[in-house]
């Protein structure tokens, strides 16, 4: 049996994973821990293959945890997740130890293939090479046409090397990447190399062929002498948070109501650019139909469907009915009031969310559509909608 972790301080993230992700695995189990001190707890007491992990966490964050995790348990993959990814922190993630990082949201069943592949032993570390030349590494993936990445720890120096069916397409090395990164990488003298097959390069900065490559890297070992590096200083790396988002199970359905119709008028006011631009964020989940503001009266302050405006006003009264009626029963119970509610209809489902005291949300969403995305957007983005408000 094959051990996975995952590592996030969102309960709803973590209850979806260990539920959902090892569907159809019947080799894989999947625990959980919601916070890196935690992770390492559970690493001590016992071997794990592998770790997911986000960014975003408190006290230590996923950057943290894998470089604990790169020293302390060396053999343990880790893949990290992230909402919102950019290029420094994919560099920071893969030069400490993660050469695979998932760009969230992520549908559960490419989680599950970058697990399979992993898990396989074709695409695991293949050790450590010591005493042999980078050039000639380079050329030995050449001709084996290899998708693979080459690490390289030399001195205070670390640099990554990709390769894609033998050609050299990315390299990270310090500040750098791309071809400078690659000679940079290439100058260094001593050191220790990992060759890990199986990994495919998150971009591609490199576009002259492997020979060139070599040929320029000859220029610049002349021009620069060479760097004759110990290996007695380690890496250091400065930590980054990052925000978060997760994938969930799908569930639920929503009601006939609002279902579309093709006799339609313009939506009463003029929707704010702002307030648009983050219902768009929301209909970029997958089923989502529409999305709406409605104020305590049944109003529709914005929407993106401008075809169906009888039909929302109408649902619009009802879910304002429903939402506020629901927050009074919440006060009768000492709870406060309503903060989201999800209704499941044999169509779909529709999701009500309080914004603030006079404003709430209403998403239409179809049958499949997953749900906890729809609360992670709820949660990232109402905010913002409250300050534009």
């Amino acid at each position: 049996m094959k051990k996975v972790l995952v590592v996030d301080d969102e309960e709803d993230m973590l209850w979806m994973m260990q539920r959902n992700l090892n569907k159809g695995m019947e080799n894989v189990e999947v625990l959980t821990a919601s916070s890196g001190k935690e992770a390492l707890a559970m690493l001590d007491g016992g071997k794990f293959d592998l770790v997911i992990t986000d960014i975003k966490m408190p006290n230590m964050n996923g950057l943290e945890l894998l470089a604990a995790i790169n020293k302390t348990h060396p053999k343990t993959g880790i893949i990290i997740m992230t909402a919102y990814p950019s290029r420094t922190y994919e560099n920071k993630a893969m030069m400490n130890g993660s050469l695979r990082f998932i760009e969230k949201p992520f549908d559960l069943g490419e989680m599950r293939t970058i697990i399979d592949q992993y898990l396989k032993d074709d695409v695991k570390f293949q050790g450590t090479v010591d005493g042999m030349d980078l050039i000639d590494i380079v050329q030995i993936n050449g001709l084996a046409k290899a998708t693979s990445a080459l690490r390289v720890a030399s001195g205070g120096r670390e640099g990554i090397i990709f390769f894609r069916d033998g050609e050299v397409i990315h390299a990270i090395c310090d500040n750098m990447t791309g071809e400078d990164a690659f000679y940079k990488i290439l100058s260094c003298r001593g050191g220790t190399l990992q060759n890990i097959k199986g990994v495919e390069s998150p971009t591609v900065t490199i576009e002259r062929d492997r020979e060139s490559l070599l040929l320029n890297a000859a220029f610049y070992a002349d021009e620069t002498g060479g760097e004759e590096e110990e290996n007695e200083d380690e890496y250091q790396l400065e930590f980054i948070d990052e925000d978060q988002i997760f994938d969930a199970a799908d569930l639920g359905n929503f009601a006939d109501i609002f279902d579309s119709s093709d006799d339609a008028d313009e939506p009463a006011g003029e929707i704010d650019d702002k307030i648009k631009d983050i219902l768009k964020e929301f209909t970029n989940i997958d089923k989502i139909l529409n999305v709406y503001l409605v104020n305590r009266e049944g109003d529709i302050i914005a929407s993106l469907d401008t075809k169906n405006v009888e039909m929302e006003k109408a649902g619009a009264m009802l879910a304002s009915s429903t939402i506020f009626s629901s927050s009074s029963m919440g006060g009768k119970f000492d709870q406060g009031n309503l903060g989201k509610a999800v209704f499941e209809y044999e169509n779909g489902s529709t999701i009500l969310a309080m914004v603030n005291e006079n404003v709430f949300m209403v998403i239409v969403a179809g049958s499949g559509a997953n749900i906890g995305y729809i609360r992670l957007a709820i949660k990232n983005n109402f905010g913002l909608i409250r300050e534009i408000l």
